[in-house]
Order: C-alpha cells, then structure tokens, then sequence
C-alpha cells in the first residue's frame, strides 16, 4: 500500500457489505485451483503488501495479451520496465519504488516515439524518450535532498546513501491523471491464480461501475503486485492526489459491489481485505 494512504485516518470499516444486486455473475464461484496454488484464507491482510513511495504504472508496454506476459517482464530487453532495472542503483532505500505494467482499454496507446506511464502519488501522466531513461529516475524518482546512512559512531562521517532530485523537466511532457482506475493483478505467467481469477474480476467491476454509473473509473490488469496466494489481489489508483491509493486482496466477484460502494463512492478502506499497514490510530 502507498504511504499516502496513512494520510487518510479514520477511514476504516471493518467488513465488506454484501451485494444488493446480480449483475449475473456477482455469484459465480471461483475457478478451482492446482492443488499446489490453493488462496491463503488464514492470514490477516493487514500488512501483507508492500509500501512504496511511488507507484509507476507502465502503459507503453506493448503487450495487449497479460496471459502472455513472461513471468519476468523486467528482463524484457527494451521495455521501459527493463530499464528502469538498470537506473534502479540511484534509488534512495529509503524511498522505494513500484514499477508495473498496466494494461487499461483506451489508455495503452503508445504516443509516437515515447513511453507513457502514470506517476503516483505525483498523479501525472508522463510521456519521455526511453533514452531518457536515467534523467526520469532522477527527475521524479528521487528525494528532494540527498539521503544518507545514519552512523552510530560519531567519530564517522555519515555516508552518501542517493543523491536527491536533478531537475530534467525540459525532457519531459506532463499531465494530470484524469481517471480513476481499478487494476485487477492478472499476471497468468507469474501466477495462475491471478491468471484465472483476473477475468472474473475485470468483468464484475466493469458490470457495476456501470450500473453506479462511475464512468470515470477504468478497469484494467496490472502485472505482479506480490501475495498470488492472497488474490484476487486489486489495487485502486485514484485520480485525486489527496486520495490513497488502496490495495485489497482475497477479493472476489460478491465482493465487488462492496469495494465499488464503500472505497470508490464512500472513500473508507475495507480492513478486512487491506494489504497496507493499519495503524490503531487510524481506525479511531
């Protein structure tokens, strides 16, 4: 879950609602599983998913099938994911950061000879020459000052950990997010239980977003989010800055009307499916 997320206190609920109608697969079971790939119905969420300090979703990917996706697509020779591997040295430990493939109907148009990915919590869309690939991370990846290791010796200097912020603004084109988006963990090749759940999932939300008549919510598949055993995993990427971004697990198709109904419409987080960190102060 996004650090900004825990500007949000005391948005919590306890449990997820029940449906209150069919869109005529609200109901549908599960697929079944490999014996070896079963769902995690033991373990509290609460904690289980990472806490980046940014989250970059990748629309210029180039794959329009997630079931082809390579299981590493990091490794993708070329791809904006790949080389944001490379820079990944001049990242501040302190500041972790998320890189994902996103594939959303409509917005996965790549613009001619750029890369286009969405940035959050900074909520812009960010369009750049993959050659530019290092002045991105130093642009918007990095602290504002430099950081370093704390040391405990005070005969020692403290050491260099990342630099902070070079400003490459003049190589980059910006805009602000104009949709909300709920993305749906549908790597097949990393994980079949995402593979198969994703659907199911993908067309549920897109039945009752309509049905709630939320035309600016877009539904989609992200890539590898961690915690296959806790899927369906979806995570909800508003397009209002001051909002969190909110990352759910074990969510299935009767859940759904729920998640739309009390995070998208209510703006409160579900504890009982939330991966992020909940603070006792926050529930207060």
């Amino acid at each position: 879950m996004l650090r900004i997320a825990r500007r949000c206190a005391s948005r919590f609920v306890d449990t997820c609602p029940p449906p209150a109608y069919d869109t005529g697969c609200t109901h549908c079971g599960i697929p079944e599983f490999p014996a070896d790939k079963p769902i995690n119905y033991e373990a509290n969420l609460n904690g289980t998913g990472s806490d980046p300090w940014k989250h970059l979703l990748v629309f210029s990917h180039g794959f329009n099938d997630f079931n082809k996706m390579p299981a590493k697509v990091e490794l993708t020779v070329g791809s904006v994911a790949s080389e944001m591997t490379q820079h990944k040295r001049l990242l501040s430990p302190n500041h972790p950061v998320s890189v994902t493939n996103a594939l959303v109907p409509g917005i996965n148009e790549k613009p001619k000879g750029k890369e286009k990915v969405y940035l959050y919590p900074d909520n812009k869309v960010i369009e750049f020459d993959l050659k530019h690939a290092e002045q991105f991370v130093e642009h918007y990846l990095l602290p504002e000052q430099k950081d370093v290791v704390e040391v405990y010796n005070p005969f020692a200097a403290q050491t260099e950990k990342a630099k902070g912020r070079q400003d490459h603004s003049e190589l980059f084109s910006e805009r602000p997010i104009e949709e909300d988006l709920v993305l749906i963990c549908g790597h097949t090749q990393r994980d079949i239980r995402c593979g198969l759940l994703a659907p199911l999932l993908k067309q549920e939300f897109e039945r009752v977003l309509e049905r709630e008549e939320l035309h600016q919510v877009k539904t989609g598949l992200i890539s590898h989010v961690g915690g296959h055993a806790y899927a369906g995993n979806v995570l909800y990427f508003p397009r209002d800055s001051s909002k969190p971004v909110v990352f759910y697990g074990r969510v299935f198709p009767e859940l759904v009307q729920g998640v739309v109904n009390t995070t998208i419409k209510g703006g409160q987080i579900i504890k009982e499916l939330y991966r992020g960190d909940v603070k006792p102060k926050e529930i207060a």
